[in-house]
């Protein structure tokens, strides 16, 4: 870009396949992902979601539905024909549907195991749950949900 001059959304095309090319010097600005591997462009010092732009711009949103959802769980692919305008429950369902949320162990912000969620619920010193919450690191309300199935509910097999 030359000294001085700033783009803004409207000097870009945006393709069917996802790409964001400069109308005037026909250069096609390459996706950084973000924190959670959704790739954005940054246009006049403001970042936007390719797979956004992409919906916007060719589905249909009759609903008003608020987020768009990556049909093969694929942020990369940002190919209209892989998009789909949903809502936030339907967002989350097609994630735990598909296992593309990481879940106990394998999430790598868990503060607990499998070891530590079965010492929870047996409970065998009878602590408060706010006790337990201090012990692990943890809310009071995480080890309600960990007594009451509503978190890592399946032991999985190894």
């Amino acid at each position: 870009m030359r000294k001085g001059v700033f783009y803004t959304l409207d000097d870009y095309d945006i393709t069917y396949d996802g790409n964001v090319i400069n109308k005037h010097n026909g250069y096609i600005l390459k996706g950084q992902p973000n924190s959670k591997g959704y790739l954005r462009v940054c246009i006049g010092k403001k970042f936007y979601f390719i797979h956004r732009l992409v919906a916007e711009k060719y589905i249909p949103n009759p609903d008003n539905k608020e987020q768009v959802n990556h049909k093969d769980g694929n942020k990369l692919n940002n190919s209209a024909n892989n998009l789909e305008w949903v809502s936030n429950q339907e967002n989350r369902t097609h994630a735990v549907k598909d296992f593309l949320h990481l879940q106990g162990e394998d999430c790598p912000y868990s503060k607990l195991d499998w070891k530590a969620v079965e010492y929870i619920r047996a409970n065998p010193d009878h602590l408060l749950q706010r006790e337990l919450g201090e012990m692990f690191g943890v809310s009071r309300s995480t080890i309600g949900d960990i007594i009451h199935y509503r978190t890592w509910k399946h032991k999985p097999e190894n």
